[in-house]
């Protein structure tokens, strides 16, 4: 029973004890330099001060939903693991942003809205994939930061790969029950 309790507790604090500095420090960087892409109509230090914020925000936040998609490698269940961590959390997260921006820019914010959904399923799904393969994780299961950061390039390559190798290898065992068909005809 003890064992028990303490296993619930230790699951409930995954968040917090296993708060995703790898995933946030990336995320924040590259979100903030996003923004002051985006915004390259708007003077240089109002740019500048937009991504310091925006990234202020994902180190604060980005850890913690990280640690969440981290957790859901620990589900038994293949397709439920991936909806948590492709669908579940990031929509959380990404409700969570769009109600900050929405709270601090108004109506302005809702143009973003496709956009932001899209690159939260992409990128969620890349996250997925390089958690899966053992990258981008902390805790027991951690590698250093600089072994992922080494790792990534080639994670990203099989990622684009992946559908393509799909294709090829459903329109192969198409083509070969075509074939087998035909034969048999």
């Amino acid at each position: 029973m003890a064992t028990r309790n303490a296993d619930k507790r230790a699951d409930l604090l995954f968040p917090f004890t296993h708060w995703n500095w790898k995933v946030s420090l990336l995320t924040a960087v590259l979100r903030g330099l996003a923004c002051v892409g985006i915004l390259r109509h708007l003077q240089a230090p109002i740019r500048w001060r937009f991504g310091l914020v925006e990234a202020g925000f994902v180190l604060l936040t980005c850890g913690f939903f990280s640690a969440l998609q981290q957790q859901t490698l620990r589900i038994a269940r293949e397709v439920m693991a991936w909806l948590a961590c492709v669908i579940a959390v990031p929509l959380t997260s990404l409700a969570c942003d769009a109600g900050l921006h929405f709270w601090l820019n108004g109506r302005d914010t809702c143009r973003l809205g496709v956009v932001a959904l899209v690159f939260t399923v992409v990128s969620a799904t890349l996250h997925w994939h390089m958690i899966r393969n053992g990258a981008l994780l902390v805790g027991d299961e951690a590698h250093s930061f600089a072994t992922d950061l080494k790792r990534i390039p080639r994670l990203v390559g099989t990622y684009f790969a992946a559908p393509v190798l799909w294709g090829w290898k459903a329109a192969s065992a198409t083509m070969r029950r075509v074939a087998e068909e035909g034969a048999a005809a």
